[in-house]
């Protein structure tokens, strides 16, 4: 079973930044779960570059930025999740980084779905 560990507010810009360095190049799609019970999730993977924390005022944001790496003009993709109210990292079996949860006002979970390191799925 998978461990779920959430992050302290106070550490969010630290921990992401160590997040993407340390899974910088993985690839990752987004799962969304809506908190009506809608779900929505990506078909197309694309390689982490980076994610970073963004502050205004009492409110903060997450960016993701990927790229595919598939095509000839690697263009980035920059997804932003506004109003965060909490940050989780899901590990796998073997200890590594398999989910980045984020968690909006709405109760919207949005999921950052690694490509595993123990079987190869995401």
């Amino acid at each position: 079973m998978s461990e779920i560990v959430q992050i302290e507010p106070q550490n969010w810009g630290e921990f992401l930044r160590e997040f993407a360095s340390r899974n910088n190049n993985r690839r990752a799609r987004f799962d969304v779960f809506r908190s009506g019970g809608a779900t929505e999730g990506e078909a197309r993977e694309e390689h982490l570059e980076d994610i970073l924390l963004k502050t205004e005022g009492d409110k903060k944001s997450v960016e993701v930025i990927r790229i595919d790496r598939g095509k000839s003009n690697t263009e980035k993709t920059r997804d932003v999740i506004t109003n965060v109210r909490g940050i989780a990292v899901q590990y796998d079996t073997d200890g590594s980084e398999d989910v980045l949860e984020i968690t909006d006002n709405q109760n919207t979970l949005i999921s950052l779905r690694f490509e595993s390191k123990v079987d190869g799925a995401s």
